[in-house]
């Protein structure tokens, strides 16, 4: 049979739960500021590439490709690292590892693998679920019907 005495935690129990906790928030914000690096090495070394002599329109062409697929990445990476700075912003104010929209713990292991997150699990699966319910089938809002006109 328990006392009393055995249901409080001692204050270095509670210590060791703390810097355990603290421990793992340093890993994330380890991880954060290497993925930031990282990306930010990453846009720096594209600002650097230097511009080729073009001979043919074939040439063109193909630059012209590689700068647009450059850009599509250039732009995702911006937003990656806008990302983490947001989740870095969050660990200062004490935000971060609670969902935005549920106000919820996000979880650990969810934490771990996108240290950026900003949703649950379930929050986030809720809104795809939205995402998808406003696109419709096939790209198509519920109300058009496949030749784009409004349904009565």
């Amino acid at each position: 049979m328990r006392t009393d005495e055995q249901d409080l935690d001692t204050p270095d129990e509670i210590d060791s739960e703390e810097a355990m906790a603290a421990e793992e928030m340093q890993e994330i914000r380890a991880m954060l500021l290497s993925q930031m690096e990282e990306i930010e090495e990453r846009l720096n070394a594209t600002h650097e590439e230097t511009e080729f002599e073009v001979g043919d329109e074939v040439d063109h062409s193909v630059i012209s490709q590689e700068q647009t697929l450059n850009s599509l990445i250039e732009s995702r990476e911006i937003e990656r690292l806008q990302q983490i700075k947001d989740a870095l912003q969050r660990m200062d104010s004490g935000e971060y590892g609670w969902c935005e929209e549920t106000g919820q713990w996000i979880g650990k292991k969810r934490l771990m693998a996108l240290p950026f997150t900003r949703l649950s699990l379930e929050a986030q699966m809720e809104q795809e679920r939205r995402a998808n319910r406003n696109r419709g089938v096939g790209g198509f809002s519920e109300d058009t019907n496949y030749a784009g006109n409004y349904r009565d």
